[in-house]
């Protein structure tokens, strides 16, 4: 009983450490563009917010207060009140994925890309993330029952939002390299629950191996359309 006490403490340390890190970590990219904004600046161009940008900003941070809040509320042992929040916190992550969806389009014809591409191939970033952002979080509903399944979706879930902030501090240059490493960097938030995994069942869960391949997907597809040269013409053709 001890162990398993031992266990439970130690999980919820892991995940409360985990969503503050991954909040930090987008705080810092996006101080000098949204939650610092006239006191924060560093040395890359910083457009005027849109009323899309705007509401792309509040409700991402709206998913990431409300993931905190959960992940305190199941350390508190209010799981009552973490199930009530979370028909809410549901539906806010919901609209973070057609936001994004709608601010990446948007973003094209403003030419807000780094100077590596251009804003049509760049879309390619935020839209190919769009898809893996919408498993996960309807991967994380489905499996509501199943507590191991659900917390590891919805890290990961959060995880993805990481690479934006990341690719926005001021130690990434705005060169190929540059966004390279700090999209290494943010899929390599993942390895504390790789490592949680072998550590306490000896395997990776197999939540976890879906969510691996969701994020994959949505930080490295990229480099492959890049390659190809077709997504210029796919995005065309996308509504919106």
């Amino acid at each position: 009983m001890a162990t398993a006490a031992q266990t439970i403490d130690a999980e919820r340390r892991f995940y409360g450490r985990m969503a503050l890190a991954i909040i930090i970590a987008i705080f810092i990219g996006f101080a000098p563009s949204f939650y610092l904004m006239q006191m924060v600046s560093y040395p890359r161009p910083n457009p005027p917010l849109t009323v899309m940008t705007m509401l792309h900003g509040l409700v991402a941070t709206g998913w990431l207060a409300i993931f905190y809040t959960q992940v305190r509320l199941v350390a508190a042992k209010r799981r009552d009140v973490h199930r009530q929040l979370g028909v809410w916190g549901m539906a806010l992550g919901a609209a973070v994925i057609p936001i994004a969806y709608l601010t990446a389009m948007q973003a094209i014809p403003r030419g807000l890309h780094p100077p590596i591409i251009d804003a049509e191939s760049w879309s390619a970033v935020p839209l190919l993330a769009v898809p893996a952002m919408a498993l996960l979080l309807w991967m994380g509903w489905r499996n509501r029952i199943d507590p191991q399944a659900h917390k590891r979706f919805m890290l990961v879930f959060t995880i993805c939002m990481v690479e934006p902030g990341l690719g926005r501090w001021p130690v990434f240059p705005p060169t190929m390299a540059g966004h390279v490493i700090s999209n290494l960097l943010a899929f390599a938030f993942i390895i504390p629950l790789v490592m949680w995994d072998r550590k306490t069942i000896g395997s990776l869960h197999w939540a976890t191996k879906v969510a691996m391949g969701a994020l994959a997907f949505g930080c490295f597809a990229r480099y492959i359309v890049w390659g190809l040269g077709i997504w210029p013409a796919v995005v065309r053709v996308l509504p919106g």
